[in-house]
């Protein structure tokens, strides 16, 4: 399923930012694309090994707050470019 697949998410993390590969400098594109994958890969281990101990109801209120987190974050990186 294309959806599960990193490669395919980080095609769509390029295209929500507006950026594209192909006007990068060399090496912005290998550091953007390790931090996508390290960070990935950080969140998938905190989702499996910490997430997971919650009950159902606190796990979704988490991962909403978490996902309120990185919305919070983009729009004060909008906001100090204004």
């Amino acid at each position: 399923m294309q959806e599960f697949n990193l490669e395919h998410q980080y095609q769509l993390y390029l295209q929500r930012m507006a950026l594209s590969e192909s006007t990068m400098h060399p090496q912005q594109k290998i550091q953007l694309r390790q931090t996508f994958f390290g960070a990935s890969g950080q969140m998938l281990i905190l989702l499996r090994d910490e997430l997971s101990k919650l009950e159902e109801e606190k796990a979704m209120e988490t991962l909403q707050d978490l996902i309120n987190q990185v919305g919070n974050f983009f729009l004060a990186e909008t906001n100090k470019m204004n």
